[in-house]
């Protein structure tokens, strides 16, 4: 048993390792596949305008590109686009102003910016420090969301409300605990108009403070990384090859449209990857890039927050399969916990062969995360935590399976869904 458990684990140490090299960087130019419809945008972006140019230094790859982008606009005398930023809100006060400050820091050349704030009825001083960031910049925009309607759940109501009010082309739904690089939403747009249309979504780079933090949210990362075929994302029209996040998500708006947008995603708890399905049921692309250069985000800031905020999400992620729920336990279990208790087994009863493959085992399986979380931003020696990040990862599924099943619902931020 533990002979095949390892031969699996370098086998998926090397799926891993290529897997990761399929996610494009954000900044590069993206290429269509045959499945995606085509639309002619070459009108809507033909308009001229008075000459924007560029300036800036160029320091790598996407900062590169960024500059060419720009001067290229600047030569050829096109519109800048405008891109929207829209954040929804709720009990943000610790959060929103360096958000917002992040994002009004970021460099805008061969861009027009336009930031709308969705305020979700939030009972701290989320209001205030919105306010105090509107006083300085006008661009940045305040709404106050209507009451919460029926069945609807509380973030895709905020996000479809400021989808009414927003006017760029492509827009970008982005948390408040999310912070912005200066380059990010140049690489963005550079990304963004080389699709064309669809959906653009990363997984900022996660920042953690507790050991709960640093034991879970990088299990995000892991998961994706070491089962999800990455480049089947953009290149399959299938909903089933799909990871994006809302924190951070960026939509061209007539995909927006087609999609049905939140209305007609209104009460899924998951409700990112319910809108990514429903672009690629339209036949729009669907990207997962890589991130973290640009942006970063902590999530959570207690180990209360990280167990309620992944119970609300990961059995509904699941899609609610009980039999998929009992699959990932097991294959976890028997992948990352049972060789370490065999390892510790086998030193206490001084066995050498299970001792060798039973530290093979061990040592496979944390190379693998170490190597995702060195991808993610994180250390690489956090690898050695993936038999109890592991052990985290299913308590939490089977704790929001039983609260599915028994119809308890989760809390958040004040709220009971689900």
């Amino acid at each position: 048993m533990l002979q095949a458990i390892t031969l699996w684990l370098v086998l998926q140490l090397l799926f891993t390792i290529w897997n990761l090299r399929q996610m494009p960087k954000l900044g590069s130019r993206l290429h269509s596949y045959g499945w995606e419809q085509q639309y002619d945008y070459s009108q809507q972006n033909s308009n001229t305008t008075t000459h924007h140019t560029y300036s800036g230094t160029a320091a790598g790859p996407a900062d590169g590109l960024a500059a060419s982008h720009g001067t290229e606009l600047a030569s050829t005398g096109k519109q800048r686009p405008l891109l929207s930023i829209l954040i929804p809100v709720r009990d943000e006060e610790i959060n929103i102003r360096e958000c917002l400050e992040s994002v009004l820091s970021c460099r805008t050349d061969s861009i027009e910016l336009e930031i709308l704030v969705m305020n979700d009825h939030s009972e701290d001083g989320t209001v205030s420090e919105v306010k105090k960031v509107m006083a300085d910049d006008t661009r940045v925009h305040l709404y106050e969301g209507r009451p919460l309607p029926e069945g609807w759940m509380g973030k895709s109501y905020a996000c479809h409300q400021l989808s009414q009010h927003a006017q760029g082309e492509w827009w970008l739904f982005v948390d408040a605990d999310v912070r912005l690089g200066p380059e990010a939403l140049e690489a963005a747009m550079i990304t963004a108009r080389s699709q064309q249309t669809g959906l653009i979504s990363g997984f900022p780079r996660m920042e953690t403070g507790t050991w709960l933090e640093r034991l879970v949210v990088p299990m995000m990362a892991f998961v994706i990384g070491y089962h999800l075929p990455i480049m089947m994302v953009r290149r399959s029209p299938l909903p089933f090859y799909l990871a994006v996040t809302g924190a951070w998500l960026m939509i061209h708006r007539d995909s927006y449209v087609r999609c049905g947008g939140h209305k007609h995603i209104f009460n899924h708890i998951v409700e990112d990857m319910e809108l990514a399905k429903a672009v690629k049921k339209a036949g729009d692309p669907v990207t997962l890039a890589d991130v973290q250069r640009h942006t970063s985000a902590r999530m959570y800031r207690n180990a209360a927050q990280v167990w309620e905020g992944y119970k609300k999400n990961i059995f509904a992620g699941t899609g609610r399969n009980p039999l998929l729920v009992l699959g990932i336990t097991v294959l976890y279990t028997l992948l990352f916990i049972w060789p370490l208790l065999m390892l510790i087994y086998g030193l206490i009863t001084m066995q050498t062969e299970l001792i060798g493959w039973s530290a093979a085992a061990v040592l496979t399986g944390m190379l693998s995360k170490g190597i995702i979380d060195h991808h993610s931003g994180k250390p690489f020696w956090m690898g050695v935590l993936l038999p109890a990040s592991a052990l985290c990862l299913i308590l939490i599924l089977l704790d929001s399976w039983f609260a599915g099943i028994k119809g308890k619902g989760y809390s958040w931020k004040g709220r009971t869904c689900g």
